[in-house]
This record gives C-alpha cells, structure tokens and sequence, in this order.
C-alpha cells in the first residue's frame, strides 16, 4: 500500500515555485501532484478527493483579472477577511485558505509566508491553516510541519486522563505534589506529562523546575484565535524531566487576558497530545476552574493534619459537589503526615470523611523546602526522601488504576474523634459513598 501523501501547491509567484519544488522534494513519502495558481484547478482536485495537503503560498496576489472577478462573483462570495490582515497580498492567500477549508473542512493546510510577524500567523491560523512556515523554507521546518499533520490524520485517539490538585489552604504543599507527580508519572509511563499552572497571579509551577517559560496560558487565549495543537506545542515548556510545563502569565496584571473558553480549548488540546494533563488549581474558585474541573478524571484536595486544614478541605469538598463535580472523583491527600505535635492521625480523617485518604505523604520538611528553595524536584536533590518515594508510588496507582478502571476502597463508618472536635453530625462532608 503506497503510503505517501498527496500535496497540491497555491502560488501565483514565480520566483518561489522552485524554492516550494524543492521543499516537499526533501520529504520522501509526499508526492507533489499539483502546481497551480488558479482557483479552478485547485477546487477540481479538492473535489476530486485526489489531495491529501495543500501547501498555500500567502504571500500570492491575483495573477488574472478572471480570479479577482471570482473572489467577488456572487457565485461564490469572498469571505470576511480579519481587520488585522495586512496588506492585498497576504489578503488573497489568505482569501484562498479560506475557500479550501469552506470545499473540503478538514483539509490539512500549510501556509507559508515570508512575513514573520503575528498578526501573519494569527490571521493564517484563523483562516484555516493547519501548520505554517516561515520562507524561505528550512527543509527541517517543513518535513516537522508534515510529521504533525501525518500524526494527525494518522494517530488513534487516546483517553486522556486530567488530575486536578487543589489546596484545602495555603501552604499546604499543593503546588509541590503537582509538580513532583507530574514527573513522577512521566517516569513511571514513559510519556510525557502536561503540567498546567492556573494559580493565574502568583503560581510557582515554572519556580519549581527552576525554569523561565517564554510563554504562557494568556498567550494562547490572548490572539482570540481558536487553539490549536500548533499554538499549545509553541506556547509550552518542554522541560528535560519529560513534563511539558504550560506556564501562569509573566505578569500578574496580564491574568485578566485568561478566558473560560481559552482554558477549555488549550485543555482539550493537551489532551489529544498527552495521556496525563495534571492542572494545579488555585483556591479561589471561578468560570477558570470549573471549566478545569468540569472534565476532571480525577480531583486532589490535598490537606494536613490539623482541625483547620481538614475543615477547609470538608468544605473544598462540599463546593465541588455543589459545582456538579463527581463525587467518585474527588480524593483526599494528606500531606507531611507524621509531622510533630500532630493532634489528628490519618485514621481520624479516614473516620471522619467516611472513605479512605487516597494517599498520606509523610513529612520530610527538611529535604523537600531544600529543594524547593533551589527550584529543583525532590527526586533531584533527595530520590530517598519518604516524600518522593510516597509520591513515586501514588504515581504507579494512578497509572495502574487508569489502566485497570479500578474504584477506590470501599469508605470506613465512625466519625470518630473529629466529630468530637467539630460538630461532625452536622457539619461532616456530604459524600455518596456514605
């Protein structure tokens, strides 16, 4: 069975038809089976199904007053071009984008420009470019740009799997559990896992890894652009740890340019990219978060032993459900357990909440604030430490219970000494396995 693709060429300049010959020739599974710049010949082959990418030349202008009378016919209306468009030129090509993808919806699309800047880019991607490059072409650029497409077309979807991990209060070590189970579960998988940082204004996700994300979750929402894999594979960290790191803002007066729609769409996308997206939640809950939530395989409320911090998780928990969330879904974590002058053990908690905790971290302040001091993993700095063994192994259940669909243990009965301490007849977490 002949594997290539079938790519058709747009472009109405002469001067780089040799230079766009050349860069589907350095890939050897495409077979170049149209060279056009008139609109007629292009829409016979989209019709014909005989094309499997068409690489448009942007930068081409009207080459005969025929096409220019066609882009304005009443048979076939010219569709709106985005006010940021600049200039005629880029405004037909993109003109012609947007007719392929109005003939054929998923046709995959390369545009390529000698304009670098991002209005070019944007403009390109809303009219219905799948991938672009930069003239002229670097063969590597363009080989890479056909690989994604290929794995598009070609890749079996797989379920993704999205972890939420929220804080019952500040300090809590939230942050530091995503973080460090992020990679841990890409050690344990083999796989790369996303990271996404939504404590918009003061998130230490990147601090953590010691690293400086270019760009960031308000970059992709503030184009408007609906996101794509392109933009969500530009805008991560790639870190070495094989955790794919998609940052807070830079600053913190640029939080506001994060949407509810943007988050959806940037999720979703990672998650057609990575078999795990684990999302760190802030505490204030918002349109951001439930839109996080809403698809969540899994929620963290992540806790310490004493009253205040075990209340706040009761009442973290009591929110999510009242927010719609599955209430077979959502875990307690305890974290630094077997700290000094604990007065609650984690068999109160278990009481208390009717169910087993998910996982108990036990403390290990000194090594872990080290590490987190020198903005390094704790597997890094301290691979022994009871910390990130605990981790290492909640890493190896989640990855074995997504494989399996195996359900949590059944919950125990007796409120316990909690109930003393709190009322816990009356204020106790509403819970369906109760």
């Amino acid at each position: 069975m002949d594997s290539r693709l079938n790519i058709g060429v747009f472009n109405t300049q002469p001067g780089q038809k040799e230079a766009l010959r050349d860069a589907i020739g350095q890939v050897s599974d495409l077979n170049l089976v149209l060279e056009t710049e008139r609109w007629e010949e292009l829409e016979s082959a989209l019709l014909e199904e005989s094309l499997g990418i068409v690489l448009v030349n942007l930068d081409s202008g009207s080459p005969e007053a025929t096409t220019r009378q066609w882009l304005a016919g009443p048979a076939s209306p010219a569709p709106e071009i985005p006010a940021s468009t600049p200039g005629q030129e880029v405004e037909y090509g993109t003109r012609i984008v947007q007719h392929i993808v109005r003939k054929v919806p998923d046709m995959s699309v390369i545009g390529v420009s000698t304009r670098t800047d991002p209005g070019t880019i944007i403009t390109a991607m809303r009219a219905g470019c799948t991938q672009f490059v930069y003239a002229p072409i670097d063969p590597g650029d363009f080989r890479n740009a056909v690989e994604r497409l290929r794995a598009t077309r070609m890749a079996v979807p797989h379920q993704s799997w999205r972890l939420c991990v929220v804080g019952a209060s500040g300090g809590v070590g939230a942050t530091t559990l995503a973080c460090n189970l992020a990679m841990e579960l890409a050690q344990v998988t083999h796989h790369a896992c996303a990271l996404v940082d939504m404590n918009l204004e003061y998130g230490d996700a990147a601090f953590s890894f010691d690293c400086e994300p270019k760009y960031s979750l308000a970059d992709l929402c503030e184009t408007g652009a609906a996101i794509d894999r392109t933009m969500v594979e530009s805008a991560i960290c790639q870190l070495p740890c094989n955790v794919a790191l998609l940052s807070r803002p830079a600053k913190v007066s640029d939080s506001h340019l994060v949407t509810p729609e943007g988050v959806e769409q940037a999720l979703h996308v990672l998650g057609t990219i990575y078999p795990y997206v684990m999302v760190d939640l802030p505490r204030a809950f918002s349109a951001l978060t439930s839109v996080a939530l809403n698809q969540a395989d899994l929620i963290m409320v992540v806790a310490q032993l004493s009253i205040p911090s075990i209340r706040n998780a009761s009442r973290v928990h009591d929110l999510l459900l009242e927010m719609g969330a599955d209430p077979e879904k959502i875990e307690i974590v305890l974290n630094r357990c077997r700290a000094e002058h604990q007065r609650v053990s984690p068999q109160d908690v278990e009481q208390y909440f009717r169910r087993p905790t998910f996982a108990m971290i036990p403390n290990d302040f000194r090594r872990v604030t080290a590490a987190l001091d020198l903005g390094h993993p704790i597997m890094t700095d301290a691979p022994n430490s009871p910390a990130c063994l605990a981790i290492h192994e909640l890493a190896k259940r989640i990855a074995q219970d997504r494989r399996t669909g195996q359900e949590p243990a059944p919950p125990s009965s007796n409120p316990g000494v909690l109930k003393r301490w709190w009322g816990g007849g009356k204020n106790a977490p509403k819970t369906a396995r109760s």
